[in-house]
């Protein structure tokens, strides 16, 4: 990501939460957000992290389905450094992890971008099912999670299917040129990573990885002395993130957050505690985890290609 985009993603935030907190009214926000117990956030960041060393587990499940080998410590710093892309649209930045890999032991990007992709939609249908709660409580918010799952069927009937997929690739390749053979190596990775077990059970896992992510947005709510109930919290937390994430707009800036605030003013909570919960959520959620990938890309990268460089003279 070019330095003008990344100032740009940071410029339409700034806008975003000053038209939040004005909306909310800023004495008031300023306030509510003064109150609030700030242990809260310590434990929300601790529940984002483990939330994310459950998702490098999925990550890692993948890579050695795809035959990716690539040692853990390496393997930690290209996940950790990933997190850096999560502020691009649907995450999809984090393809970088590919390019990363590559440098390190030269792996086809054939085999690793497809991964990146399976890891994804494997998250999308972790915060589809999540957000299938809300058969409890938001009954107009199910048709919009029947044309998500009935896109995401589609997809997985498009690759599991010999003649459908054979048709895609022919179609590819005649595209491709040169890269006719990144098309053959995506296409095997893709089948190789997108069994019904594998699918299954990343994506009962990707659920726990984001339970405790909704667990914190439960606890956000107590930070200001206000209650909303578990279940709640999940299904609030998912379908925004749900929402933010097809939006396409980097980081879902704007739509995640005016889901989380939304939500919860419709559900009880003053536009005030609202505002404020939406903008910690996405504090402790969106920008700390952009923040530590930031910081362990600076810090471990050259160590990693100076430890590569002493294995080869070695």
């Amino acid at each position: 990501m070019n330095k003008n985009r990344l100032w740009a993603i940071i410029l339409f935030a700034v806008i975003v939460y000053l038209l939040m907190a004005i909306y909310a009214d800023f004495d008031e926000l300023l306030k509510a957000i003064e109150s609030f117990n700030w242990i809260y956030l310590v434990l929300l960041i601790i529940l984002t992290t483990i939330g994310y060393f459950i998702r490098f587990f999925k990550w890692n499940y993948f890579l050695k389905q795809a035959q990716v080998k690539i040692g853990l410590k390496d393997n930690l710093f290209v996940f950790f450094s990933g997190l850096a892309m999560i502020i691009t649209p649907a995450k999809l930045g984090e393809i970088w992890k590919g390019w990363l890999i590559k440098e390190i032991n030269g792996e086809d990007l054939g085999k690793t971008v497809p991964v990146v992709i399976v890891d994804r939609f494997t998250d999308l249908i972790s915060l589809l099912l999540l957000s299938l709660l809300g058969f409890l409580y938001y009954e107009e918010g199910m048709c919009i999670l029947a044309v998500f799952l009935i896109i995401f069927f589609a997809f997985i009937i498009m690759i599991k299917s010999k003649r459908l997929s054979n048709y895609l690739l022919t179609f590819l390749e005649r595209r491709a040129g040169k890269y006719s053979r990144d098309i053959k190596t995506m296409h095997y990775t893709f089948q190789e990573t997108m069994s019904f077990k594998n699918l299954l059970s990343m994506s009962l896992l990707g659920v726990l990885a984001w339970f405790f992510e909704c667990l914190g947005l439960y606890m956000v709510v107590q930070g200001f002395g206000d209650h909303i109930s578990l279940m709640l919290s999940i299904f609030i937390f998912s379908f925004a993130s749900l929402a933010g994430a097809v939006s396409m707009i980097p980081g879902g800036l704007g739509v995640a957050e005016a889901t989380l605030s939304g939500l919860l003013k419709l559900f009880g909570l003053s536009s005030t505690i609202a505002i404020g919960t939406a903008l910690i959520i996405r504090f402790g959620t969106l920008w700390y985890g952009a923040l530590l990938g930031v910081v362990v890309y600076l810090i471990f990268k050259n160590r990693i290609k100076t430890e590569k460089l002493d294995e080869k003279i070695e």
